[in-house]
């Protein structure tokens, strides 16, 4: 057996042109064979061995075994499907869905077809987010009472299908699934209840404040927007102390602040190559089937909180 992944993209999207296609080159055990785009002759040259001018194109190709999906949000789940009854192992963007049922169809279809599918949150793949788990893990916190995870930007480019609602666009899909996967990845349940607070603009949510409450009384805050400027940190507060995280979804070096009675201490975390890791994890699965780091029950409760705030959005 080849030691060795064939991968395909689905589009040439931002995402993938500047981040996953270039991980997939430094990852040892995977290799790009082809990428499929409706404007496929726009590609660039001799960067990829195939390149196809249609997505079912590049599907019917046998000698790819992964694919990454980039497309908008909102063409997510018939594609995954496409992807995975053709059988391939599917690396999606995030969100996996636009809903918690669309993800369940997606698992249902990953089962029926004992592929692989993974939702593509890299930052869980850094050395801060396996710090951020050895304090939660060794108890410094204590009874954990309150979370706070942000995630902002000013978004400043024209056209962009990050703020077209017909392509399931809006802050709390594009990077508020952050906050909601890392509040997620702490607690690992869901909340009892959800109160949203929203801003729009031309159909999209572009600020964002949702407040969510669990069976044992602790009260996560998620933040996020599109309409001012960058802002990326968490802090997680129990009965024994506070862990401050800044730039929680980046993968550069830097410290971590552990809060305790009397002491503030600074825990170093190092560079971390977020993209090639996950495409490096991922390929290795593939190559000797294990489960994902991200499995698809966290995705599918992730997006039911998801749901809740969007229902509570909507009154």
């Amino acid at each position: 057996m080849s030691d060795i992944v064939n991968w395909g993209v689905l589009g040439y999207a931002r995402i993938a042109r500047l981040s996953v296609i270039p991980a997939i080159g430094r990852a040892s055990n995977a290799r790009l064979l082809g990428v499929a785009s409706r404007n496929a002759g726009e590609l660039p040259a001799k960067e990829w061995e195939r390149t196809y001018d249609s997505y079912d194109a590049l599907l019917a190709d046998d000698d790819i075994q992964a694919v990454y999906i980039p497309l908008p949000n909102s063409l997510h789940k018939d594609w995954v499907i496409k992807a995975l009854k053709a059988g391939k192992h599917v690396l999606c963007e995030k969100p996996l869905g636009l809903t918690a049922a669309e993800a369940q169809e997606m698992q249902q279809a990953a089962q029926a077809q004992q592929r692989i599918l993974m939702e593509a949150f890299m930052y869980r793949y850094t050395d801060r987010m396996q710090v951020v788990k050895e304090i939660l893990d060794s108890g410094a916190l204590g009874d954990l009472r309150h979370i706070n995870a942000s995630f902002r930007f000013l978004l400043d480019r024209p056209n962009t299908i990050k703020a077209k609602p017909e392509l399931g666009g809006g802050a709390l899909y594009d990077v508020g699934c952050y906050p909601v996967n890392f509040v997620g990845m702490v607690t690992g349940r869901l909340p009892l209840r959800c109160k949203a607070l929203v801003e729009t603009e031309q159909g999209v949510d572009t600020n964002l404040s949702a407040l969510l409450q669990y069976d044992d009384g602790l009260i996560a805050n998620i933040h996020c927007g599109f309409n001012a400027f960058s802002r990326i940190y968490a802090e997680i507060i129990g009965t024994k102390g506070m862990l401050r995280i800044d730039n929680t979804f980046l993968d550069d070096a830097g410290e971590v602040y552990l809060h305790q009675a009397g002491s503030v201490r600074a825990i170093p975390v190092a560079e971390s190559d977020r993209y090639k890791a996950e495409i490096t994890h991922f390929s290795d699965a593939v190559l000797d089937p294990s489960a994902p780091l991200l499995s698809l029950d966290e995705s599918i409760m992730n997006l039911k909180v998801i749901d809740m705030i969007r229902k509570d959005m909507q009154g």
